[in-house]
């Protein structure tokens, strides 16, 4: 059996909070978690800044023992504020968080390459890793725009994240990992989903579906298996599989069933 790190990511119960996920994901079994602690949505619980807030969280991953492998989202945006983030990246080191997700929604290539070398410098400084997610929503479509800013920026905390459901809907597979550095590969955001529409889809159709509508890994149509096979020995699995046909549920029961689906896939291939 394998010792790869696997881990709850926020996506998948976002509506808790992060307090919330850090109990649910104890309560459900998990060993790590994910967390948004640099908000994204006007929805998004603010922590950093916050004391109480803070202490909770420190708290509560003392008391369930939780490891921290990723801190979301940092977006590679033309205007960043940069006392929030390193306010956030500073918090997260004292969580011994290992990784920094940034998507890409500058346009402007040479302006990102310097807002991204500057992210890498900052998560360095904490021992930390900044890792490029893209999709096909975004300013960085697909797995090549992804390799060449990480390859561009020639810092060696970049790294890659490898999203299955990004991946197969910017038209790659399993088999495009194979020409990346493999020490690139430090991160997989791990679901499953239906096949898609025989159609183009819009910007809000793509997005909608990455954030509402995944699939628990083994429940769908992707190449997990294959996905799994490629994987270099260091990479960690993060389940992020949102879904709105099971926002009923509680957060603790989401983060069960999540579970029990990847230990069910990982044990087909003797993982």
């Amino acid at each position: 059996m394998s010792d790869r790190l696997i881990s709850l990511a926020a996506l998948t119960i976002l509506d808790a909070g992060p307090a919330g996920q850090i109990r649910a994901a104890a309560d459900a079994g998990w060993s790590s978690v994910g967390l948004r602690l640099m908000p994204l949505l006007d929805s998004d619980a603010r922590v950093v800044g916050n004391p109480g807030a803070e202490a909770e969280v420190e708290l509560l991953l003392d008391e369930t023992g939780l490891a921290v492998l990723e801190i979301g989202v940092f977006p590679i945006k033309p205007e960043m504020d940069w006392g929030l983030v390193e306010a956030v990246v500073a918090f997260s080191a004292r969580l011994d968080a290992q990784h920094l997700v940034c998507p890409v929604e500058d346009t402007d290539v040479e302006r990102r390459l310097a807002t991204f070398r500057r992210l890498c410098d900052i998560a360095d400084d904490q021992g930390m890793s900044a890792l490029v997610e893209f999709n096909p929503y975004s300013a960085c479509q697909n797995l090549d725009a992804a390799t060449d800013l990480v390859g561009r920026v020639g810092c060696s905390n970049a790294g890659l994240v490898i999203d299955a459901l990004h991946l197969s809907r910017s038209g790659g597979s399993p088999e495009d990992l194979a020409a990346v550095d493999s020490t690139l590969l430090r991160l997989v955001h791990l679901c499953d989903a239906m096949p898609p529409p025989d159609r183009n889809r819009s910007v809000d159709e793509l997005r909608a579906e990455s954030r509402t509508a995944r699939l628990l890994p083994g429940e769908g149509s992707l190449w997990l298996d294959r996905l799994l096979d490629v994987l270099p020995p260091g990479a960690a699995i993060s389940v992020e599989a949102p879904s709105a046909s099971q926002a009923h549920l509680s957060a603790t029961e989401r983060a069960r069933l999540a579970l029990v689906a990847t230990r069910a896939l990982l044990a087909l291939r003797g993982i």
